[in-house]
């Protein structure tokens, strides 16, 4: 194979050289392209996740209701929140953070993501009376025997979201 080769004229030679070392080049950043657009399309894709829980709890008076009661301390905590209507607005305020903190809990999307939406979650998760009905909510769910409740992962986003605010106030 290699006479035969040789007996090329030599710029033919060359060529056959060059062609395989070319096409790896060519492999070698279309990998890199490809894996670029993947890994914006993720970024995109996990930005389109908060985007859209935001807009959800711009748009749900429900959910608006439940959060300025929060907000402004009117919140109560007490035997008249069970079954009231401002109990149904507070469920339907931490289901929906809830959901993008299960979202968190399994990778989906990270802390960095989070940031536009992150007021909002600690602003509820971090009020003295939703940590009440939390603890509640949690005795509740041992009691029943039906498992770990969707507001712990909220929980445990808050609690990393917490310590991050507290690092960078450090810094």
């Amino acid at each position: 194979m290699y006479e035969l080769i040789k007996t090329l004229p030599y710029w033919l030679q060359i060529s056959l050289l060059l062609v395989p070392i070319l096409s790896l080049l060519i492999a070698a950043s279309a990998f890199a392209i490809g894996v670029r657009k993947t890994t914006l399309a993720n970024k995109l894709g996990r930005a389109k996740i908060v985007s859209e829980c935001l807009h959800a709890f711009i748009n749900d008076d429900m959910m608006h209701r439940a959060f300025y009661k929060i907000e402004y301390n009117e919140l109560k905590y007490d035997g008249s929140f069970h079954t009231s209507n401002e109990e149904r607005e507070v469920d339907k305020l931490l289901k929906h953070f809830s959901d993008l903190a299960m979202m968190w809990e399994n990778g989906l999307i990270n802390l960095e993501d989070i940031r536009s939406v992150q007021y909002f979650i600690l602003r509820i998760v971090n009020d003295s009376e939703i940590r009440k009905y939390l603890s509640f909510v949690d005795s509740w769910a041992d009691c029943s025997g039906t498992g770990i409740h969707p507001y712990s992962a909220l929980k445990k986003l808050a609690k990393n979201l917490n310590s991050e605010v507290t690092t960078h106030h450090k810094i």
